[in-house]
């Protein structure tokens, strides 16, 4: 059992040949080959990591493969892969140290992949200085590229604003004028009977057709000017909604203004109801305007990590509420006011568990109410779950992006001294002027 010595980074370990042999597959095992036969110390020199290197001898002392919590996953995997260790050896008390490097990998390659997106979509060997296509696309779509646009996001802004006011103030019924007489109206209904025969200001109406007409205006002119091809364009889902949005205010105002004369009253209500939704859909246009903020980039990609969990829960919520529902039926009965059938009682479970409780349907037997304290539990505790999965997913997010951010501004600080270095050294050399040689004639 001869002695011997791991040079490793300039650190000496001592061991025995006996040791290393523990592994014979691995590259301290293979080296048996090379001890000397006549019991002197016999020496290797490896330019690696010392630090990990104590980790990594103490596999072939205890038989146990521990690395410590600070060590980054990379070093470890490039360590296992050098000393030829197969990773079923690292303890599972350390897996985390180890995979650890894959699910911070994951995070930054969804924030880079996020990043790109928002990178000017104009290559800069095409981007043309006075061209006015560019500087249309970087006004309406990119507010960063200069101050014209940050100006014309936060007028972007107002007017999303503005028109979702006025899409809330035409329908309170004290602001609307009268236009005709209710008398002969045969609808039962007051909503529409206040679309019918009332009619917003007109300096309201004013307004919602100025927001109207800036917007259809803002879309076509994006879709004349995008450097992407028209099916790139309309497959995105902001400008989907916009299309919609566009589509329903055009059609909602010209309905309101001629559909009672032509169009039933069930038939109105039913369009104004689709129109009135759809309209709505102009919220998403707030999500522009919120991507510049790195926060609400956070909480995309903490909901995208959290979907699958939520399908989890998502899935065990309905099958309590199949149970509780079911069995509030049964269990009232002999009750003949309550639960009628189980749909009705399925309805009691969802507003119970979510701690709704509107009250229009409530057990009075006793064991009804046992079972109505167990579901309104239950629903505490399946709904207590989603907030830590989306806070831990949230703060993990916000964690690597802070990272992210701070080293590439670092990058850009860097590149952008270079590039001022370079163009200070250019006007040095414009700016000395060379010296004249002057020529001498011989003269004859």
């Amino acid at each position: 059992m001869a002695d011997v010595n791991l040079n490793v980074g300039g650190t000496i370990f001592q061991t025995t040949t006996q040791t290393l042999t523990k592994f014979p597959d691995t590259k301290l095992g293979s080296l048996k080959k090379n001890f000397s036969m006549d019991n002197s110390p016999t020496t290797f020199f490896f330019d690696r990591n010392p630090d990990v290197f104590n980790s990594i001898l103490d596999l072939y002392r205890t038989g146990e493969l521990h690395f410590p919590s600070y060590f980054c996953g990379a070093t470890i995997r490039n360590e296992l892969k050098f000393w030829q260790i197969d990773k079923t050896y690292v303890s599972e008390c350390c897996l985390e140290s180890l995979y650890r490097y894959d699910d911070e990998m994951g995070i930054l390659s969804e924030i880079k992949s996020l990043q790109e997106k928002k990178v000017l979509d104009i290559p800069e060997d095409e981007c043309r200085e006075g061209c006015p296509r560019d500087f249309l696309w970087r006004l309406l779509q990119y507010p960063e590229t200069s101050r014209k646009a940050s100006v014309f996001s936060v007028v972007y802004l107002f007017m999303v604003l503005l028109s979702t006011s006025v899409l809330f103030i035409s329908t309170d019924p004290d602001l609307r004028q009268p236009i005709g007489s209710t008398e002969n109206a045969t609808s039962s209904n007051d909503k529409t009977l206040m679309y019918t025969h009332t009619s917003v200001p007109t300096s309201i109406w004013i307004i919602d057709i100025s927001c109207g007409i800036f917007f259809t205006l803002e879309f076509f002119i994006r879709v004349m000017v995008t450097p992407q091809r028209w099916r790139h364009f309309f497959c995105c889902p902001l400008n989907v909604v916009d299309v919609i949005v566009i589509t329903a205010f055009w059609m909602f105002n010209c309905m309101v203004h001629v559909g009672p004369v032509f169009l039933h009253r069930k038939t109105f209500s039913f369009l104004v109801m689709i129109l009135a939704s759809a309209r709505l859909l102009q919220l998403c246009r707030f999500y522009r305007f919120m991507c510049r903020f790195s926060s609400f980039d956070v909480i995309n990609l903490a909901a995208r990590a959290s979907v699958g969990k939520f399908g989890i829960l998502i899935a065990l919520f309905t099958l309590s509420n199949l149970f509780f529902g079911y069995l509030i039926y049964y269990v009232e009965f002999d009750q003949r006011d309550s639960f009628n059938n189980a749909f009705v009682g399925f309805w009691w479970a969802v507003v119970t568990m979510t701690t709704v409780g509107y009250g229009d349907i409530v057990p009075t037997f006793f064991l009804g109410r046992v079972v109505a304290m167990l579901c309104a539990l239950t629903g505490i505790l399946i709904l207590a779950m989603p907030i830590a999965i989306v806070t831990s997913n949230f703060t993990l997010y916000y964690a690597k992006l802070k990272q992210y951010t701070m080293h590439r501004k670092e990058s850009k600080q860097k590149e952008n001294c270079k590039k001022k270095e370079k163009k200070k050294k250019k006007n040095l050399c414009k700016t000395v002027s060379p010296i004249s040689v002057l020529s001498v004639k011989p003269i004859r």
